[in-house]
């Protein structure tokens, strides 16, 4: 990779991160701006980013030995459009080589449900006698009652708490964006047990602006937690297959099958949409606690 080449990269890399997207985000466009010189210095090792053309990009996107999926394409030409848009901004290239490329469709698929029932033996498997085993119980409440993403999870704050009124305020990892969600008196409960049993003991008197810690007193991580969720569920003998989002998928679902109304949903889940922030601004505190009282199951 040539100098000017990698320099271009970081300085996009950078720019992303002026933009407030998050740290995976920008380490996901940075590897596939690499991927993708090191498939054109094999593939066309005449061809620079500036020269490179509409069609052997094409072949970049749909290079049959990766096998990509359509999900896979799409991000990669995304991440293309947006690194040649910012050359061109900068006068580095006159075209954007990327720019009649189109989409390609990804097949609709509905994450399975999971069951009341399954997420009980879930939420009831850690062994809360130990600190490990709060933290854990303490975590899967959390993201079932609230239906957050993990990454808002695992990023979460002692400041954003509000236990008093039984809320967190939950930030999206693009620091753009906030709102609020009911904790219900399940999630409170362990909340208030993991704060004054168990943190302090993973700390070891270290000090830490994270909510959930690990032993080394560190944040919590989207694969750790990932992890844990794992081992839960083998434990549980849980025969579907369950991640992070399955939880928010289950919080989702079942608020629905309760009665709860879809738009109301969708603005605990923080969707992105036009009308999020101005739906938001009209709807109480209270309307929400309340909204989650009537129907989730463990409220």
């Amino acid at each position: 990779m040539s100098t000017q080449t990698q320099g271009w990269i970081e300085q996009f890399a950078q720019q992303l991160v002026q933009d407030q997207l998050s740290t995976h985000t920008v380490a996901a466009y940075r590897r596939d701006l690499q991927r993708f010189v090191l498939w054109l210095h094999e593939h066309a090792p005449s061809v620079t980013l500036v020269t490179v053309s509409t069609t052997l990009i094409s072949h970049w996107l749909a290079d049959t030995q990766s096998n990509p999926t359509p999900s896979t394409v799409n991000r990669r030409l995304a991440t293309l459009n947006k690194f040649y848009e910012w050359l061109k901004k900068r006068r580095h290239i006159a075209h954007n080589p990327t720019q009649d490329l189109r989409t390609v469709k990804v097949p609709t698929q509905t994450p399975a449900t999971v069951s009341e029932a399954d997420i009980d033996r879930l939420l009831n498997t850690p062994r809360v006698d130990t600190a490990l085993g709060l933290r854990d119980k303490c975590m899967l409440e959390l993201l079932y009652a609230t239906g957050m993403r993990v990454s808002e999870l695992v990023s979460l704050e002692m400041a954003q708490l509000q236990l008093e009124q039984g809320i967190v305020v939950v930030t999206h990892p693009n620091l753009t964006e906030q709102r609020l969600i009911p904790l219900g008196p399940d999630a409170m409960h362990w909340l208030e047990r993991y704060l004054s049993q168990s943190r302090s003991t993973l700390l070891h008197q270290r000090r830490s602006e994270a909510l959930f810690v690990s032993t080394q007193g560190r944040a919590m991580t989207r694969q750790g937690f990932w992890l844990i969720i794992k081992k839960y569920a083998q434990q549980a003998n849980i025969s579907t297959s369950l991640s992070p989002h399955s939880l928010r998928h289950a919080f989702a679902s079942h608020l629905l099958k309760n009665g709860a109304n879809l738009s109301m949903v969708q603005l605990l889940l923080g969707h992105k949409n036009p009308s999020t922030t101005q739906i938001y601004s009209h709807v109480t505190r209270e309307r929400l606690k309340q909204l989650h009282r009537e129907h989730h199951p463990r409220a």
